[in-house]
Parts: structure tokens; C-alpha cells; sequence
């Protein structure tokens, strides 16, 4: 190798290794993705996952450049309260008001199974929370979703859905709130850090009404630290701004 090159040659192989370290969350020149974009709080240390879990792929999902929310109709969404940290690239499927906060949960989930070639495994759930399989639908991938969309809410996912405990919390757990059915909201949880005390803090995003896309949401001191949140904090924010049930702690689980 001539002399010249041999710097060149130096920074591909340093860039090749940050590439590995990064794995599985990105590369430079790939696309910006949840736990490679967003830093975690002075003293804490992310959490990872195995590859091919849910959780490893919630953490990976891309991000927009911009951080502007858009509803099913393609307009702007502005809402007071809203403070976004980021919003998840994943345009919407539907021209109408379906993917609102528990359908893009559900959506979440879905995505993960074509990514991993799993949709013999797809299940999602009808309102009652009884799981309804894509393989024995006879639908298409989008008309299989639109259903389940129009079909089932939060109250689905808090029947539906495994409890998980607090301590066991991780991208792709959710928290829903809904009383008795009807109205209800459902937020889900995208990237965990932990200190080396064991405290634990969490990003969490949510769609909303009208269906719009996937938004984190930053945290202000009140909730959290550094803009992630604590869970007591969440449930606070959930009591100041979306006041729609005592929130309990739900999981999708593979089959």
C-alpha cells in the first residue's frame, strides 16, 4: 500500500469498528434510529436487548430529520402540550382516522413480524382482546390491519395483552389506560437506561387524536431527568395532560 493511502486506509477500519460497536442501532450514513440519536442522561447506560426481540427493534426504528408531526390527512399537528423529542419515520397507511394511539401499537407490532419474516405469527387483537391471527384471515397484510384498526382500541390491549411488573419494563411494553372501554389512551415505551444504582429511565411516545405519527415525547424536569422519564413521572403527565384511567403496564408477547 503506498505511503498516502495508508491514513485512508487507517480511518475505514476505525469506522468499520464504531459500525460494529453501534450494532444494532446504527451505522454513519445509515438512517438516525431511537438509540443511536437520542443520548441517554449523564450516569446512565442504556439498555440492550438480543436481536430479533421486539425490544431491539423498537429501539432501531428510524427517526424523521424534522421533528413536525403529521395527521392521516397530511396536515400539521400542533398540540400545546406536545414537547417532541422526536417522531418515529412511519408514514401512515390509512387516509382516514385509524391510527390513533393503541392502532399504532398494534402497528408497531406488526411491522416487527414482516421485518422478521414472522406474519405467520401475527396476531393482533378484536375488541374484546381475543387475538385474531393474519394467517388465518385471509386478508392482505393492509387489509388485515385496517380490521384490526377499526376493530379494537386500548381496552383490547389492556384485556388482550400480558401484565408485566415495573422492574421488567422495556422497548415495546405499553401503558394503557382505560377504565371499562371506550375512551382510552395507550402510550408505549421505546428505549430504557438504567444507573448503576438500578434507577431506571424511559423514553415514551404515543399517536393520538386524529391519527397522527408516532411522536417521543420530551420530558421537562417535573416528569423525569434530562428529558427521559421516570415512571412515577409518567404517570404524573398522564394525570396533568391525558387524563384517561389509572394507567397499568401491558405486553405483547411472541408466540
Amino acid at each position: 500500500m503506498k505511503a498516502k493511502n495508508v491514513w485512508w486506509w487507517k480511518g475505514v477500519t476505525v469506522l468499520a469498528l464504531v459500525c460494529v460497536w453501534l450494532a444494532p442501532f446504527a451505522c454513519p450514513g445509515g438512517e438516525r434510529t431511537i438509540g443511536a440519536s437520542i443520548p441517554v442522561p449523564e450516569g446512565y447506560v442504556r439498555k440492550t436487548y438480543p436481536r430479533g426481540s421486539f425490544s431491539n427493534w423498537v429501539q432501531r426504528l428510524p427517526l424523521k430529520d424534522e421533528v413536525t408531526i403529521t395527521d392521516y390527512a397530511g396536515r400539521r399537528v400542533i398540540v400545546p402540550f406536545y414537547n417532541v423529542y422526536g417522531v418515529v419515520k412511519m408514514p401512515l397507511l390509512f387516509r382516514a382516522d385509524l391510527e390513533q394511539c393503541a392502532d399504532f401499537s398494534m402497528r408497531f407490532w406488526a411491522e416487527y413480524h414482516r421485518a422478521e419474516e414472522m406474519l405467520d405469527r401475527l396476531y393482533l387483537f378484536d375488541y374484546h382482546g381475543r387475538k385474531q391471527f393474519f394467517k388465518a384471515s385471509g386478508l392482505s397484510y393492509r387489509e388485515f390491519l385496517r380490521r384490526s384498526f377499526s376493530g379494537s382500541n386500548s381496552y383490547s390491549l389492556k384485556v388482550g395483552c400480558r401484565e408485566v411488573q415495573a422492574g421488567q419494563l422495556g422497548p415495546g411494553d405499553i401503558i394503557v389506560q382505560n377504565r371499562k372501554g371506550g375512551v382510552g389512551h395507550v402510550s408505549m415505551i421505546v428505549d430504557v437506561c438504567e444507573s448503576a444504582k438500578g434507577d431506571r429511565l424511559f423514553l415514551i411516545g404515543y399517536s393520538f387524536m386524529p391519527a397522527q405519527e408516532f411522536h417521543i415525547e420530551k420530558v421537562v424536569a417535573k416528569y423525569g431527568f434530562q428529558g427521559w422519564f421516570t415512571l412515577d413521572g409518567y404517570s404524573l403527565y398522564l394525570r396533568d395532560f391525558l387524563d384517561l384511567g389509572e394507567p397499568v403496564l401491558r405486553r405483547f408477547v411472541s408466540l
